[in-house]
């Protein structure tokens, strides 16, 4: 009987694993969903709250308008914590930030819900003793917001449509931070 129960044990893990009934302690909640609109249906990305760099489903696939959708409604009693998403690109063989987002969490009646701010970079930085213009993404065109709604009062939006007024640009890899 007692090599019977481990094989129970392993057959039982084996069919959850199959079935997809296993905990998932490890995935983080949706910060946001990155979309792009392509054939028939849009196509999704979760970016979730979790640090480290992930490398992009949509890399090689330049776009003129990504999309930036709400994630998921936490319910908890305090507001969490805000987060950072960078976003990258490839140029050549180095990827370059694209842009920068705030993720702030509103109270609703269902919980808290993230909200989205875009940071723009800007053409200097501050070397200690004076500014000197930022190299690379400089030269390019900023992000730009191309939202037909009006964000909220402090410029956070829930989902927002955003690119480069130069042309297509692709998301090669995200960090939250």
């Amino acid at each position: 009987m007692q090599v019977a129960r481990p094989l129970f044990v392993l057959f039982f893990a084996a069919l959850a694993a199959a079935t997809g009934f296993t905990a998932q302690a490890d995935d983080a909640p949706v910060l946001a969903v990155l979309e792009y609109s392509g054939g028939l249906l849009p196509k999704r990305a979760d970016i979730r709250a979790k640090t480290g760099l992930v490398k992009s489903p949509f890399a090689n696939m330049p776009r003129a308008v990504w999309v930036l959708r709400e994630g998921d409604t936490l319910s908890q009693e305090y507001s969490p914590a805000a987060r950072f998403i960078q976003l990258f690109q490839m140029s050549g063989n180095t990827p370059q930030l694209l842009c920068n987002f705030v993720v702030r969490y509103t109270r609703s009646e269902k919980g808290w819900r993230p909200a989205y701010l875009l940071l723009q970079q800007p053409p200097v930085t501050w070397d200690g003793e004076k500014f000197v213009p930022r190299t690379g993404m400089s030269a390019r065109e900023p992000v730009l917001i191309v939202n037909a709604a009006e964000p909220a009062a402090d410029g956070f939006y829930h989902s927002l449509s955003f690119g480069l007024a130069s042309g297509p640009t692709q998301v090669t890899a995200w960090e939250v931070q």
